[in-house]
Parts: structure tokens; sequence; C-alpha cells
């Protein structure tokens, strides 16, 4: 879903996928804590407000409950990302932001769908996403997708090593 109904639908979900944040990224090699999951959503509530904010969820078993989501928005990659600008022909890219799966519904299919469904709602322009390299089951899917691994670079945040990644089309 994309625009003004996307991002209602993430202001109602806040507290659900902040939950779902903190228990997708607590694992190596993320070690995230709660309070990060609380910060990535409220970041993702701030970027809801983009008119052309794509949100993705996944449900899975009996209810049913909330497995997943991913989003995204054109944007370009933040000053500290040496080197990401010149990857794009001066159209601004579209920012594959976030891709959270609950431990339990991974390998099901969850992280592609969600990751296709991104994909389809952001237009032609080319895209770019960040990641940790020790993500394996991340940048396997982004390589299987045609993503393309373009460097990596220290974290702003806190020096860690990430991978930025392209793709056009």
């Amino acid at each position: 879903m994309t625009g003004s109904l996307a991002s209602m639908v993430a202001c109602g979900l806040a507290n659900e996928l902040t939950d779902l944040a903190a228990a997708a990224f607590a694992a190596p090699p993320w070690n995230e804590t709660s309070a990060h999951a609380r910060q990535l959503i409220g970041r993702m509530l701030a970027d809801a407000r983009h008119p052309a904010f794509v949100l993705a969820l996944a449900f899975t078993g009996p209810g049913p409950a909330l497995a997943g989501f991913g989003y995204g928005i054109p944007r370009w990659p933040a000053p500290g990302i040496a080197g990401a600008g010149s990857a794009f022909d001066g159209t601004e890219p579209f920012e594959l932001c976030e891709l959270a799966v609950l431990p339990a519904a991974r390998g099901q299919g969850a992280g592609r769908a969600l990751h296709d469904a991104i994909i389809d709602a952001s237009g032609p322009q080319p895209r770019w996403l960040v990641t940790h390299p020790a993500a394996r089951p991340a940048v396997s899917l982004y390589r299987a997708t045609g993503w393309q691994t373009r460097r990596l670079f220290p974290s702003r945040a806190d020096g860690s090593t990430r991978l930025l990644m392209t793709r056009h089309s």
C-alpha cells in the first residue's frame, strides 16, 4: 500500500510493528534492543509523511498474526554513505528502508513477498538499500532479486560495517 493509506496503517500498527522489529533484529548480526526498535518505528512514522511512502505487511497463521513488514520512500542516500549518489543518473532513487520478518516466519517466503510488493509499488526509478554484510539471508535475497553490491562503509551510528546495495529496474 502507498501514500496516506499506508501512513494511516503504519500509525495504527505502531506498537505491533515495534514489537515485530524488536524480535526481528534482536539476534546477530543486528543485536538490536527494544530502544532501537522504537527508534526504527519512529523513523518509519516520520517517513510515512512522504507522499510516496510504501508499506508492505505479511501475515501468517490463524488470526492472522503480523509476521513481517517492509517500507521505503524516494530519497537520496545520506551524505555519510560516501559515493552512493554516484550510482544514480540524477533521478531521485527509492530507498528500501526496512525489511523485517519474525524469526518464526522466516524461510516461508514472507521476506521475498514483502520485497517484491515494495519494489512493485515503488515505480521505475533506481533503488538503494543498506544492510549488514553478515545478514546472510537478507543479502542472499537481495542478490537473487537483482541487487548489486556497491560498497562497504562504516555506520554513522556505531562505526560497524554496513553494505550499500543498488538496483536499477
